[in-house]
């Protein structure tokens, strides 16, 4: 290895490290020359810190091996925002929010969990088999599997709160997520008989038999619905005890809840992994509310929390602190994918050719630019982590063609957009103005390509809209975000067929549709369904990619969702909290403060 001497700053460099001690200045009511100096030490520091990440700028998280640089019993606070949902601590009863599916696991344990990108492998299981048929799997138990309590993990546990998640008389915000089980409707109507497929084969062996054998059932068993509670803790403390009571397998356990203002973890000396050698305690201070993202950050700013979101309102300040801005993260690459969708039974998008004239008219660059860089241009609708889960190529969509557009509309009879029914889109009232503002300037792009008018009525309450959508059947025109769960392109499945709650009744692509021109929209949705039903069960991963391309081919050819953009997520987080790993499935939160995640020594003089 070639050792080089110290590289002086360049005058572009000196003039930011100037700002940066400036800024550090501002922001300090009275600065002693020992403030001064740190100062200096932090620019110079920041300084190192630009010229390392210009080298290596995909590298993994930092990982700190001097146990002499670890400050040990640290206690950190990351700040959570539950979205105005309520916050309950118990896996079986929470609801399906994203924040949660990333807590629970430093918690509640499963069989099998998922890493920051969303890839799926064992957690408390050891190994799991699959069989022939696909439809049964056999989990063994890790011998050093223990609860917070003490108690060796056993099949029984599991058992017992798998049937607790899926009581008919009181059923988890999640079951959905065990769907896939043999005897789940039958289970939750309370048929005489009902069996769910689940069994304890002897104390470290479960097995779990599917109703049809689904390839991306994994996936879904790695969602906290599947987690294991102490049974003996469940007994003795009941249900609105045992959350404090460590009943819980994972490397933290509960310690205290303040409701609707903080939680508390403390390391679970019994897990099996080990647990952080630095940190002694995390707090989770609950923000919710318009101002949520904005107390986080503040929160940040004075040192009180380790990380924050930096959504696209707070993006510039961010980006103009010297100091900031040298914290910035992005969540890469992508599980999310925003798309334009429309209703096939409310004219002018019964016509195909008028739904293909919209999507060849959108300008992908443009809604970037609008939206700041914060969503980068997609043109096919499968989020970019999925192809590196699973290598599948997804199709790709026409990109932007403003004659071709104009010859399509022209073609279904209205050229320049002249003789269109009235479109209107709907959006919430209540969300910020430049919200509004930057929806309002993507729309103004057809107008400004097609001559068609988008009208923004941002009056209705969201439940107004949807009230609206069930008098006329559907949405007429929406943006539409998803975020994939699955390690394979499932999403599709979700979204698309017939059955999905996401189309029947929203945006309605049926077998039921007519032919017009040359399209045949209703054949399309019959082969859809068809295709995706046997790519939701191959086990071969090349058969099965295969089967879901033709599917999303189909989709893009009846414009049935236009793919516009993929969504990069941005945050702060303080540079001395390491080994944290984060990614489009777990975005700001690391996927599990594990034994790597430690706090490094400070000055805090």
């Amino acid at each position: 290895m070639t050792h080089q001497g110290p590289q002086l700053p360049s005058p572009n460099e000196c003039a930011d490290l100037d700002a940066l001690v400036e800024t550090l200045r501002l922001n300090s009511r009275s600065a002693t020359r020992r403030d001064v100096l740190r100062w200096s030490a932090i620019a110079a520091g920041a300084l190192a810190t630009v010229r390392l990440r210009g080298s290596a700028t995909a590298a993994a998280p930092a990982r700190q091996d001097q146990t002499g640089d670890v400050e040990l019993n640290a206690e950190i606070a990351v700040p959570f925002d539950a979205y105005g949902q309520s916050i309950t601590l118990d896996p079986h009863r929470s609801a399906d929010y994203g924040g949660f599916w990333v807590l629970f696991p430093n918690v509640w344990n499963g069989l099998l969990r998922y890493d920051e990108m969303g890839r799926v492998s064992e957690d408390l299981a050891e190994s799991y088999d699959r069989s022939e048929d696909g439809l049964t799997y056999t989990f063994k138990i890790r011998q050093d599997a223990k609860f917070a309590s003490g108690k060796q993990v056993v099949a029984d546990d599991f058992i017992r709160s798998w049937m607790r998640a899926i009581d008919p008389a009181n059923p988890s915000p999640m079951v959905t997520f065990m769907q896939q089980v043999a005897g789940y409707q039958d289970v939750l109507d309370k048929k005489d008989g009902a069996q769910f497929g689940v069994r304890a084969v002897d104390p470290v062996t479960v097995e779990v038999t599917l109703s049809q054998p689904y390839n991306f059932f994994p996936s879904y068993m790695a969602s906290f619905v599947w987690s294991v509670i102490d049974s003996e803790v469940l007994d003795r403390e009941g249900d609105n005890g045992f959350v404090l009571a460590d009943a819980g397998a994972g490397p933290w356990r509960f310690t205290a809840l303040e409701q609707d203002q903080q939680f508390v973890m403390e390391p679970n000396p019994n897990y099996f992994g080990g647990t952080s050698p630095s940190i002694a305690k995390i707090t989770w201070p609950i923000l919710t509310g318009p101002t949520a993202a904005s107390d986080a950050l503040e929160r940040y700013k004075n040192d009180e929390v380790v990380s924050a979101d930096v959504p696209l309102s707070l993006k510039k300040s961010v980006e103009g602190d010297l100091v900031l801005k040298q914290d910035i993260k992005k969540v890469e690459p992508s599980g999310h994918i925003r798309s334009l969708a429309m209703d096939f039974l409310q004219p002018p998008f019964d016509d195909v050719r008028v739904r293909l004239a919209f999507a060849k008219a959108v300008d992908r660059e443009r809604f970037s630019e609008i939206y700041e860089g914060t969503w980068t241009p997609s043109t096919s609708f499968t989020p970019p982590v999925v192809p590196q889960l699973s290598e599948y190529e997804p199709p790709q969509a026409d990109g932007l063609d403003v004659d071709g557009a104009k010859k399509l509309l022209a073609d279904a009879g209205f050229p320049n957009g002249e003789g269109l029914p009235e479109i209107i889109y709907y959006h919430p009232t209540g969300d910020a103005k430049e919200e509004v503002d930057r929806l309002r300037a993507f729309l103004a792009t057809f107008k400004e390509s097609l001559g068609v008018e988008i009208n923004l009525d941002d009056s209705k309450t969201l439940q107004q809209i949807t009230d609206l959508q069930t008098d006329n059947g559907g949405r007429q025109i929406d943006l539409v975000w998803w975020q994939t769960v699955t390690d394979t392109p499932h999403l599709l499945s979700q979204v698309f067929r017939v059955d999905s709650a996401y189309m029947k009744g929203v945006f309605n692509w049926s077998p039921d549709l007519k032919p017009n021109d040359d399209a045949d929209p209703g054949a399309d949705a019959k082969q859809f369904d068809d295709l995706t039903a046997r790519a939701d069960v191959e086990q071969d991963p090349a058969t099965r990619n295969d089967l879901y391309k033709q599917a999303e081919s189909l989709v893009l050819k009846d414009a049935v969702y236009i793919p516009i953009a993929n969504w990069v997520p941005l945050y702060v987080q303080k540079p001395w909290l390491q080994g944290t790993k984060q990614g489009p499935w777990s975005g700001r939160l690391p996927a599990l403060f594990d034994k790597d995640v430690v706090v490094l020594k400070r000055d805090v003089g």
